[in-house]
């Protein structure tokens, strides 16, 4: 869940923007023939090594078996628009889709599972609990930024991050009554570094600013992990066996998300 910081040469000779979906690498001593590269994505979504384990630690254990888990759409009401990043417009976080996350980790847990995200199945599956989750919360923040420049010409920084806060509900299908809840955060970090300018060379005023830049990806590492781990939260908290068994290979995690 940390940021691994990526460098693609020194300050002044190069730039690297890595946003949601690639890195750019531009050397300066051929800016009019810039060269692209695409970088490489995962082939499978995948969560956090821990949360994997602990959802095959839970399935080990067979408090599961034969449970049978109704799964609704994940609602956003963080009520916030991206209309800024590359290649992305509309919600910051997936619409209502996030819920497949659900259904993986309780698949991996060991649970059947009865999808309602498309309206409910022709014929009814008594089920044994509801779950659902919802984006409560995405806060934006700029710790840090600054802009030295002596006589036109100095380094610039920058520190910013989102915290994104999810809840997972796990109710009594039958009845809709809360047996547990989860909440989870998760902070996703922005870094800038670089140099600008803006001063007079005899008549000619040079202005401009080369950077390193590095922020994680907000729709992908920062929902199918958490997602899977306050899945695996509700299951401990309503199975006792299953707690013991294996919630401290996730400890860690859930300390560090409230």
């Amino acid at each position: 869940m940390r940021l691994l910081n990526r460098a693609c040469g020194s300050i002044a000779s190069a730039v690297l923007l890595v946003g949601l979906g690639g890195c750019q690498t531009v050397e300066h001593a051929r800016l009019s023939e810039p060269e692209v590269t695409a970088a490489a994505l995962p082939t499978t979504v995948r969560p956090y090594p821990q949360i994997e384990q602990a959802l095959a630690c839970i399935r080990s254990t067979g408090v599961l078996k034969g449970k049978v888990f109704e799964v609704g759409s994940f609602a956003d009401s963080t009520g916030k628009i991206n209309s800024v990043a590359p290649g992305a417009t509309g919600a910051f976080v997936p619409q209502g889709g996030s819920a497949s996350y659900i259904t993986d980790a309780l698949t991996k847990a060991g649970a059947k599972v009865v999808s309602t995200y498309f309206g409910p199945p022709p014929v009814r599956i008594p089920a044994d609990y509801a779950i659902n989750g919802i984006f409560n919360s995405l806060d934006f923040g700029t710790p840090f930024a600054a802009d030295v420049r002596v006589a036109g010409i100095g380094p610039t920084a920058g520190y910013g991050w989102a915290q994104l806060t999810l809840s997972i509900q796990l109710d009594q299908a039958s009845t809709r009554l809360n047996k547990q809840m989860s909440m989870i955060q998760r902070p996703v970090r922005y870094r800038q570094l670089g140099v600008g300018s803006g001063r007079v060379f005899g008549d000619t005023l040079l202005t401009g600013n080369v950077v390193i830049q590095n922020q994680e990806r907000l729709q992908f590492e920062a929902l199918n992990g958490p997602i899977a781990l306050g899945v695996a939260d509700v299951i401990m908290k309503e199975f006792p066996a299953a707690a013991r068994a294996c919630r401290g290979i996730v400890a860690d995690l859930l300390d560090s998300s409230v």
